[in-house]
């Protein structure tokens, strides 16, 4: 508490009153502006160093400011493989992804693949091979995005099905009755 009050006394250049210094009998501190007695310490406190402010900048008008940034840019991105609801059989192993995306994607801006909600790939390829793909239903989205991760456009979801062997081990013998 009693830091707080230094700093707070050290900071207010307003405060014209004096400020004195005293310690008490258990050799504590005490800055007041009321000396408590004829031992109290009166300070001589240095004045705040300033800085004066920059100059305001012009006042800017809402044709130069649509001017100077570049026209915002939207990607209509479609999955055309896999269709949707397709099942993957037994036999393969990976998926392919391949996208149409209009316009085309400007050379600072990344497509970013998910399945599940989970990051596949970012790449600016318009296609991606997914190994090993686990069986199960699963939803695929493919987003664009610019150099700050900004969303420029999203495909609609596409679900896929993935079949795989199951392979079920033999039942515990059953127990004979004794």
């Amino acid at each position: 508490m009693r830091i707080f009050l230094l700093c707070l006394l050290l900071l207010a250049p307003w405060v014209a009153a004096d400020i004195y210094k005293t310690v008490d009998k258990d050799g504590r501190v005490i800055y007041t502006d009321k000396p408590k007695d004829e031992k109290a310490q009166k300070l001589e406190l240095r004045d705040i160093n300033t800085t004066p402010s920059p100059p305001s900048l012009p006042e800017s008008t809402a044709v130069d400011s649509f001017q100077s940034q570049p026209a915002a840019i939207s990607y209509k991105i479609n999955i055309i493989s896999p269709r949707q609801d397709v099942i993957i059989p037994i036999g393969q192993r990976d998926l392919a992804i391949a996208i149409n995306v209009a316009p085309a994607l400007r050379g600072d801006h990344l497509l970013v693949y998910f399945m599940d909600g989970e990051l596949l790939e970012e790449t600016t390829a318009n296609n991606i091979i997914v190994k090993d793909v686990p069986r199960g239903t699963h939803t695929i989205v493919v987003e664009a995005i610019d150099p700050g991760g900004q969303s420029l456009g999203t495909s609609a979801p596409v679900s896929v099905s993935v079949m795989r062997p199951v392979i079920k081990k033999p039942a515990p013998p059953a127990p004979t009755p004794r």
